[in-house]
């Protein structure tokens, strides 16, 4: 049986992909089970994998909820578009919860030759990281050899600029991370330069396990969010669940100026998501 891509093409639909993101969020094996017996029953040849996908969310939230809003990830990461700054703010919460200092800078940096704009800078101890938030509207999108080069070349320009202007931090390394993937030239040229290069699927560096494997899930997972709610927390830098479960309801509905009851049901569905 074969189903289609958002990008046209067709592909052998693989029970086995639907089983590995399950057990990746968390899911029971019992759930598991019932979950990918019902979806093969009911997938037709030629769907499109967006249909499938919804087919396996509707299920999911027929079972449980906690990991029906897990498996929204994808969906919830495009509501941070399209824009990308949102992206770049959640980006930031990531490494914080990986115990980076991170930001997303208000001022842009001086190079050398030009001023950059840079989405997110990033710290260790001993290690500062120029990092590119690649945000891409569909997750078959690719960052391109010229994205990889461009960032590479503002890197090294950055670096060069830090020797003559001490508010311009000397970067140790250069990232990109993305919602999509790699083109095979760009993920060549960045392997070959050094840079880490993480996309949604990546082998070695996966987006999709940085977020599962310590539920660093966006606040947009939840369904019923409203866009408007979304803004204003992500006015407050609050952008995932993990950080809205910790805040204390009447003073975040006093801060956001999102209703004492809706703010306390949107705590409890993220300790939930959360808490697994």
């Amino acid at each position: 049986m074969r189903i289609i891509k958002s990008n046209g093409k067709q592909v052998v639909f693989q029970p086995e992909k639907i089983m590995q993101t399950l057990k990746r969020i968390g899911a029971k094996d019992e759930l598991i089970a019932h979950v990918v017996q019902k979806v093969t029953a009911d997938i037709k040849d030629g769907m499109t994998t967006k249909e499938v996908y919804a087919t396996i969310r509707k299920e999911l939230h027929k079972e449980n909820k906690c990991i029906a809003h897990r498996y929204n990830l994808r969906s919830g990461l495009l509501r941070l578009g399209p824009a990308g700054f949102k992206f770049e703010k959640y980006v930031a919460s990531i490494l914080k919860a990986y115990e980076y200092e991170a930001e997303v800078p208000k001022d842009d940096l001086v190079g050398l030759c030009v001023r950059h704009e840079i989405d997110i800078v990033a710290k260790t101890k001993s290690r500062t990281i120029m990092i590119e938030a690649k945000f891409r509207n569909r997750f078959d999108d690719t960052v391109t050899l010229k994205d990889a080069m461009s960032t590479w070349a503002r890197l090294i320009d950055l670096r060069e600029g830090s020797k003559v202007n001490p508010k311009t931090p000397f970067f140790h390394e250069g990232w990109i991370v993305t919602n999509g993937r790699f083109s095979e030239s760009a993920h060549q040229f960045g392997t070959c330069k050094g840079m880490k290069l993480i996309g949604w699927n990546e082998p070695a560096e996966s987006l999709a396990r940085m977020v599962d494997h310590a539920a660093l899930y966006p606040i947009t997972v939840m369904e019923h969010m409203k866009d408007w709610e979304m803004e204003r927390l992500s006015k407050k830098n609050i952008m995932l669940c993990r950080e809205m479960a910790t805040k204390r309801p009447a003073a975040l509905s006093e801060s956001t100026g999102i209703p004492l009851a809706r703010v306390q049901s949107l705590i409890d569905t993220c300790k939930e998501i959360v808490a697994g």
